[in-house]
């Protein structure tokens, strides 16, 4: 009977093997030692050998077992050995597939060589401890760097073969470390700094082969990288292979998976549908929480709430053909499951629905979720307050009680202390509680809050809404001047910003340009940036007094105050204090594609405009003047008053090539 041979000893071999497992024709995995036999579980058409082979012994096996596809997932770096499994096919007539790894990312300052003699060169004349992950293979190279049983620091695997070569070269004592991957970040940062090392020895051995993990904790301990460049090669990644193999056998993974939505708490919440996807299922997979929901069942678990890492739970493991992943509240709100289904494309997945937390809160207080902004910071950032401004009530989620003190002190602080708020924690549960009260009671009493709970504000009937253009007489002025407001309807015409658009406001002064920017820019943020103590004063008052809290005052004067922030969307310059220049270059170095509007009163501002109209010549320009008068009574007549005129500028992004 035909079959298929695949020589594994990685990751995507043995994740190969168990995606064939049951449903195709018979699997002959070869991998070259013990270690790597038992890493792929042997059973129903899965066939695991070890030991090493020639060109000789792998025609042999290809003929004993009758492989009529040859599937090479060998290490990046077996050149040799993939060399000898090309050479076998070729001979044999047989088809050879090589996979390919994905590719790795990072390593912008690291030093890349070609191999591992190159990489020994490299540090041989530098000072310092070196950390080398290449393997126990190739170790001649390193016996040549100068002093390298007291500098050299190897890891290998933990294999009786490993070790012996290692010890036989020079590695002994603490400077061999024998340790079976794979490595986290965290476990190679300590590695590298406990060692005291100046350099890392590592391959590209890609996203699966945790070269990354090396690269990022590398940085963070201070040592430099050098790398060895993967060789090229032809053949094509591991998700191709899969779908290789479907369309050859004709057949679709039948594997079973629903993302089921448990609701707040405990089952009792569960629907009839998720209960019997439960009950029904080979596993449960899910965070221990949310395992607890299904504690009666007598179902196998696997406790686990990563993507990534459920994905390879599930290819490395095909005997569970009815796989059930239980997900916290509703699966269609601040859930995890729009990510984890692309994960999991490749299988044929279903996704029932929960009770969501909030809708179980706005049942328990009798309230309509109508019209009711539902937001979250629990785990991420949101600028809730300005939902709060625009709407007068919002259901929000939090992830711990510090959240929650946070929350009603920035109420009290905005000027809502009479605001009515309604905390829920441990809803469902049998200590389930809601506190309900006026914002500046509750962020006075000493509560002990519940982490993940929901919250419900309302403000008061007469506070709301606001409108969304403030009146100049409205804004805190001092001494500092402030662009007026049919100026300012002109400019945010202009800037047009999106919800969650990244604005400066450079000059900011009293922060009127930038309070109307943070209204439309509801998700995003407004950096304010002035250089005159009383201007910033004013900013941080007005964005209280009008309860704006998307604005990020910056003390300082620009370009140099911008150095440090994140890229701008789009940027307003009231006020450039003769470096107009210096500023845009700043904005587009950051982000080429930003517009920028610039309001001109003196004619030296306007000169500076016209030359950097000239001067950026890649982001086009457009000009206008803008003149008010306004009605002023004399007596028993209205005489019109006229302000300055205003000259501005909008210089548009540079468009993508």
């Amino acid at each position: 009977m035909a079959s298929i041979l695949i020589f594994a000893g990685t990751t995507e071999g043995r994740k190969i093997a168990e995606y064939l497992r049951g449903h195709a024709p018979e699997v002959y995995v070869c991998t070259a030692t013990e270690y790597g036999k038992e890493l792929v579980e042997d059973g129903e058409n899965i066939h695991v050998l070890a030991g090493r082979l020639d060109v000789a012994g792998m025609g042999e096996l290809a003929q004993g077992c009758q492989a009529e596809l040859v599937i090479d997932a060998t290490h990046p770096f077996a050149m040799e050995v993939s060399k000898n499994i090309r050479a076998m096919c070729e001979k044999a007539d047989i088809p050879c597939v090589r996979v390919l790894r994905e590719g790795s990312a990072g390593g912008e300052n690291a030093v890349w060589v070609k191999n591992i003699k190159e990489a020994a060169a490299y540090l041989a004349d530098k000072k310092g401890n070196i950390l080398i992950t290449t393997g126990s293979k190739e170790l001649d190279p390193y016996t040549r760097i100068p002093d390298y049983r007291r500098r050299c620091f190897l890891r290998v695997l933990s294999t009786k073969e490993a070790v012996e070569h290692a010890v036989s070269k020079g590695f002994e004592g603490k400077h061999l470390i024998a340790m079976q991957g794979p490595f986290s970040e965290g476990m190679n940062e300590q590695l590298l700094v406990h060692v005291k090392a100046r350099y890392l020895v590592t391959k590209d051995s890609g996203k699966i082969g945790g070269f990354q993990e090396k690269m990022e904790a590398a940085r963070k301990a201070g040592a430099v990288p050098v790398v060895i460049g993967r060789p090229q090669e032809r053949g094509i990644p591991l998700k191709e292979v899969f779908l290789m193999l479907a369309e050859k056998y004709g057949f679709r993974d039948p594997r079973k998976i629903t993302l089921i939505g448990v609701g707040p708490g405990t089952g009792k919440c569960l629907t009839a549908e998720a209960r019997e996807a439960i009950e029904s299922a080979d596993v449960l997979i899910g965070a221990e929480r949310m395992l607890k929901v299904a504690e009666d069942v007598g179902v196998e678990r696997h406790e686990e709430y990563r993507a990534e890492k459920i994905h390879e739970f599930i290819q490395m493991n095909s005997r569970y053909r009815r796989v059930a992943i239980l997900l916290s509240g509703d699966t269609g709100f601040y859930s995890g499951a729009a990510s984890l289904k692309e994960e999991l494309k490749e299988y044929d997945v279903t996704v029932l629905p929960g009770i969501s937390s909030v809708s179980c809160m706005a049942a328990r207080i009798g309230v309509g979720l109508e019209g009711v902004p539902l937001l979250s910071i629990h785990g991420r950032s949101c600028n809730y307050l300005d939902y709060l401004r625009e709407y007068g009530r919002i259901f929000l989620l939090v992830s711990s009680g510090k959240e929650i003190r946070s929350v009603l002190t920035r109420l009290c602080k905005y000027g809502w202390k009479q605001a009515r708020v309604y905390v829920g924690s441990r809803l469902s549960y049998p200590k389930e509680r809601i506190v309900q009260g006026l914002a500046e009671r509750l962020a006075k009493a000493e509560t002990e809050w519940d982490g993940l709970s929901v919250i419900y504000i309302e403000l008061p009937r007469h506070r709301r809404p606001e409108p969304s253009d403030a009146k100049d007489e409205e804004f805190i002025r001092g001494k500092v001047p402030m662009t007026k407001s049919e100026v300012r309807s002109v400019i945010l015409s202009r800037m047009a910003p999106a919800k969650d658009a990244v604005i400066y406001d450079v000059g900011a002064g009293t922060g009127s340009v930038s309070i109307q920017l943070a209204k439309k820019a509801i998700d995003g943020t407004v950096y304010a940036v002035e250089k005159n103590p009383e201007g910033l004063s004013l900013i941080h008052k007005n964005k209280v007094h009008f309860h704006v809290s998307n604005i990020r005052p910056v003390h300082g004067e620009a370009p140099e105050a911008l150095r440090d922030l994140p890229a701008p969307d789009l940027a307003f310059v009231g006020g450039s204090g003769g470096s107009l220049r210096p500023i845009l270059e700043t904005i587009w170095e950051k982000n080429p594609a930003a517009r920028v509007v610039v309001s001109a009163i003196t004619i030296n501002t306007v000169a500076e405009c016209m030359a950097c109209m000239q001067a950026f010549s890649d982001h086009p320009a457009q000009i206008l003047q803008v003149q008010v008068s306004k009605g002023k009574k004399a007596g028993h007549y209205q005489m019109m008053e006229g302000q300055n005129p205003v000259y501005i500028v909008t210089f548009e992004g540079e468009e993508k090539k």
